[in-house]
């Protein structure tokens, strides 16, 4: 079990910080045609995560220098982001992580480029960095090799969700409804696990209060 426990978070981080791309992807497929291909989106996805993950290692790394139990602050953030997504009071039946009236004015610049799937990727990242930087940093290289090759993986997976869900709209708007509530508690039990697993909650117990 021990095993599987790295995959699974990975899966977990990787879905929390991605279910608003699913959607995005889903507004890409839409656009698909003889100058814009699938195959832009598969290779535009895994450049964007692949940015993503490579400025989260960067970041990572000043848990050399830093103690990483100070690192695992940053776990409150995905904490924040969740209670703040659940009680927010701008849900409807789309999906709260998504605007999607704001981001259609994206489609409009994208050509059949992978770099721009990439880049739209990369300018919705800021969750992915916030959470992948603890976590990573709680990671030996084995667990890391292994989360990264589960993120990889799981690009592929959501691609070809998205190419699967635009086929089916009773599925799009099961997604859109009680997105709003999975969303949120994915990001607040990420957030406890990474407080849990840097020593951060341990150490937060320690501090006396005045």
């Amino acid at each position: 079990m021990a095993f599987l426990e790295t995959p699974i978070t990975a899966v977990l981080a990787f879905a929390s910080t991605n279910i608003d791309d699913l959607f995005v992807l889903m507004l890409l497929f839409t656009q698909v045609s003889a100058s814009f291909t699938k195959r832009n989106i598969l290779y535009g996805q895994y450049l964007g995560i692949g940015s993503l993950i490579a400025i989260s290692i960067a970041g990572s790394l000043i848990g050399i220098v830093i103690p990483k139990e100070y690192i695992g602050l940053l776990g409150l953030f995905p904490v924040y982001l969740g209670i703040r997504k659940l009680f927010s009071s701008e849900q409807t039946d789309n999906a709260p992580v998504l605007k999607p009236n704001n981001r259609l004015w994206l489609l409009s610049w994208i050509d059949a480029s992978a770099v721009s799937v990439a880049c739209i990727t990369i300018a919705n990242g800021a969750d992915n960095i916030g959470i992948y930087i603890p976590l990573f940093v709680n990671l030996n290289w084995c667990n890391l090799l292994l989360t990264i090759i589960t993120f990889l993986l799981m690009v592929y997976l959501w691609v070809k969700a998205a190419a699967f869900l635009i086929l089916h709209p009773n599925l799009k708007v099961t997604l859109s409804r009680y997105n709003h509530i999975l969303f949120p508690v994915i990001l607040i039990g990420l957030g406890i696990y990474i407080l849990i697993q840097s020593g951060t909650y341990t150490m937060l117990l320690k501090i006396k209060m005045p």
